[in-house]
């Protein structure tokens, strides 16, 4: 164990001076590319965030090539997610530390293909690392927040071509446009060839602009579903404080009498808005009957759930759908949990990691109330909820970061998506825009209208071209009305699938394999030349 941690030690405070500076420049790079997926103007910083990254990688060797790759990894999720450590410390260690595996993984199979033929490594690249973020949309394991495409969320012309391509098609083009800028600098290439990587590198960005200012209409059409938005901005230590649900009741009756329209025909609350087990509890279920009844329609209201399962009580982050007589009709549990702060992966099968387990050997846990993770079940599958003719499904927080999940619930038959969250825990770190911005990909993606209510913003409507129709501000009070457009036509995306993603992923495992039986046979063929001599 020393052992270990003194290795991790060297990786960050390495003793050579020249690979201090090798590492100090790394981790600019890592912070810029982090940068790419903060509002409004960064996203350029991704088109070259890589391209110094990758030159240093491949001009080392074994150990030296791996800790660099390993050292730029772990800072870039270190910069994108430190904002996890609001809800969990050991969370986003955890999330930290495991996710930069992913990346340094991706990188050592290029750096061996590089070595092997450079021409092979900069055609294959792109396709390892979509490879490697389609897999972390994959297990219980999965993280996929911060893949590349993300970062252009807020160029709406650009980001059009992921209703072909999905958000895997937008990272494979931005890792392409790293490897042909790194071809424009190579001194060892003609500089024709130099040139010419560079028009292609622009012209790629240039079309892609030019593909989403044909595709979006000039003038929106309005929709056509009346619903109402309830944004309660309640602090959490009010919302979970002991004997004070009635706070958040309150809260959300008077806003949902305050709206005057009576043609509203949903009323969305937001992740865990009431403070209680909506599913055995009465009281709270009769409580938010009544503020349903007296508005005249339907209601979906964020609340936790509980149930025995194989004997053993569990608990679940759920939603509700209360029709306008105030009646509990159904009930859907969150199927994407969040690894490290809503579950611990595979917890049935590792139940030593369980915070029951936990708490009677580390007791820091209780005595300095470490917020950990907690131990929620996932749900089963996807639920349709009907409003009238139409139907409507919810993608609940970390949900919407998954590509097929949201495809796969418009297949089924949803007319629109709600998205309801609780970002509260992330203050008004880049944390609340980053999952605001993935909400508005799986719009773009599948051409489907959404409705994003967070408990303290951001709250708004949002058409399938991923334009913001109605919105609310940041730990604002209050409610929004506004319309939205029932599902006309499913988009490339939602026909096929994540094709890109897919195709990539399994070309990232059939180049790992080739590599693993490539050098297996080297390892037989020297062992055999050893005892022949």
């Amino acid at each position: 164990m020393a052992s270990l941690l003194t290795r991790f030690g060297r990786l960050f405070l390495p003793a050579e001076v020249e690979v201090r500076k090798r590492r100090l420049e790394l981790m600019i790079w890592s912070f810029l590319l982090s940068l790419s997926f903060y509002p409004e103007y960064f996203g350029f910083l991704a088109w070259f965030s890589l391209v110094r990254p990758l030159m240093i990688i491949t001009s080392l060797k074994g150990r030296s090539a791996f800790s660099a790759a390993y050292f730029f990894s772990f800072f870039f999720n270190l910069f994108s997610l430190y904002w996890v450590a609001m809800v969990t410390l050991p969370g986003m260690l955890s999330a930290v530390v495991i996710v930069a595996f992913y990346y340094t993984a991706v990188l050592m199979v290029f750096h061996r293909v590089y070595h092997f033929r450079p021409v092979y490594g900069f055609i294959i690249l792109p396709f390892l690392w979509v490879g490697m973020e389609y897999f972390r949309t994959l297990s219980q394991f999965a993280f996929p927040w911060s893949d590349l495409g993300y970062s252009q969320a807020y160029y709406l012309y650009i980001m059009q071509i992921v209703s072909v391509t999905s958000v895997h098609g937008m990272s494979l083009m931005i890792v392409a446009v790293n490897v042909l800028l790194w071809q424009v600098l190579r001194k060892t290439l003609s500089p024709e060839r130099r040139i010419t990587s560079f028009f292609i590198s622009a012209a790629v960005v240039v079309l892609l602009t030019a593909y989403g200012w044909i595709v979006v209409p000039k003038y929106p059409t309005d929709g056509s579903v009346n619903v109402a938005l309830l944004q309660g901005s309640v602090p959490l230590d009010v919302k979970w404080a002991r004997n004070n649900a009635h706070h958040s009741f309150q809260l959300y009756d008077s806003l949902a009498q305050s709206v005057a329209d009576e043609s509203v025909e949903l009323f969305i609350w937001p992740e865990t808005a009431a403070p209680c087990y909506l599913s055995h509890d009465g009281g709270c279920q009769h409580i938010i009957g009544n503020t349903v009844q007296r508005t005249g329609a339907s209601h979906l209201v964020g609340a936790l759930g509980a149930g025995t399962v194989d004997g053993e009580q569990r608990y679940f982050n759920s939603c509700y759908h209360f029709d306008p007589s105030g009646a509990l009709q159904k009930r859907y549990d969150k199927v994407k949990l969040v690894p490290f702060s809503e579950q611990v992966p595979y917890q049935d099968q590792l139940p030593f990691m369980k915070k029951k387990f936990l708490r009677k050997y580390l007791t820091i846990i209780d005595s300095h109330d470490v917020q950990w993770w907690s131990d929620f079940l996932p749900g089963d599958s996807a639920v349709l909820f009907e409003l009238g003719d139409l139907r409507y499904s919810v993608l609940i927080c970390f949900e919407s970061t998954f590509p097929e999940f949201m495809r796969q619930i418009i297949w089924k038959g949803a007319d629109f998506i709600v998205g309801i969250t609780n970002d509260t825990w992330f203050g008004r770190s880049v944390g609340i825009h980053m999952h605001s911005r993935i909400f508005i990909t799986r719009a773009i993606e599948n051409r489907c209208w959404g409705v994003r209510v967070a408990n303290s913003g951001l709250t708004y409507i949002v058409d399938g071209y991923g334009r913001v129709r109605d919105s609310l501000g940041l730990y604002e009070v209050a409610v929004m009305t506004g319309r939205l457009k029932p599902l006309e036509g499913f988009s490339f995306f939602t026909r096929h699938g994540d094709l890109i993603g897919i195709w990539s992923f399994l070309i990232t495992v059939s180049t790992i394999c080739i590599l693993l039986v490539t050098w297996l046979f080297q390892r037989l063929r020297f062992g055999r030349s050893s005892r022949a001599a």
